[in-house]
């Protein structure tokens, strides 16, 4: 890849091929394992769009705020449309694929009221997110706000980390995700224990403050990532064969 900013790329062939659009984390799309994970996705017969909600607005992350969740939800469903305009693009076969903020992502237009109020024109047809939660709490004194929505209608994945303190997933997901799967919701997830963290196929790993003020260490975990890749591409496989 080169420019990759909100880039599409297909397969060798004609098509028509089923189509990701790849959401970035809040590290935008500059981190090289962006760029591995979209490979894979490639090599594996799929046309990748890679969203870029930063860089055509000046911004290279969303540390300093200006670039929220909702902003990032829209760029999603535009990109999903214009797929949809795409000749090489298998229109019954457009999946969503994000990361920590693209997770959130993820989860959030598994909804069709979401969907609805951001004026969503298309639906993915299944959506898989890797190291995010369900919702967040911004400080401790603020109410939880969920990003998984009862109302999920569309297949998601949801794989997430035991030791993910940056976006920790223990009083958000759980007992929710149970009882969404229990009243025969399209959920599915996978949690990693043995120490694995957020942002585990991140090689260098880093660190960081929360915003409620706890230090964070993130590690890279060849094993989660691999699995990682692994369970996604079974999924997604397994939903292009499952009839809507």
């Amino acid at each position: 890849f080169s420019n990759i900013s909100n880039g599409v790329f297909k397969p060798d062939g004609n098509g028509p091929f089923p189509a990701i659009v790849l959401v970035h984390s809040c590290g935008g799309i500059s981190p090289p394992q962006l760029r591995e994970r979209a490979k894979e996705l490639l090599d594996a017969g799929y046309v990748v769009l890679m969203l870029d909600s930063f860089g055509p607005r000046n911004q290279t992350n969303c540390r300093n705020g200006v670039i929220k969740s909702p902003l990032v939800w829209r760029d999603t469903l535009d990109a999903l449309a214009h797929l949809h305009t795409l000749p090489v693009v298998d229109k019954q076969n457009i999946f969503q694929v994000g990361y920590s903020l693209g997770s959130i992502s993820a989860a959030a237009l598994s909804s069709p009221s979401m969907v609805e109020h951001f004026g969503g024109q298309y639906r993915f047809k299944a959506s898989v997110g890797w190291y995010g939660s369900c919702g967040y709490q911004a400080q401790a004194s603020a109410p939880n706000h969920y990003f998984v929505r009862t109302d999920t209608d569309r297949p998601l994945l949801l794989l997430m980390a035991e030791a993910d303190r940056e976006t920790p997933i223990d009083r958000f997901c759980f007992p929710l995700l149970e009882n969404m799967k229990a009243a025969g919701k399209p959920v599915d997830w996978h949690v990693y224990g043995n120490g694995v963290t957020h942002a585990w196929d991140v090689r260098s790993g880093y660190s960081l403050t929360t915003s409620w003020g706890e230090q964070v260490v993130n590690r890279f975990d060849a094993q989660a990532t691999a699995d990682a890749t692994r369970r996604t591409l079974a999924f997604l496989k397994q939903q292009q064969q499952t009839a809507r």
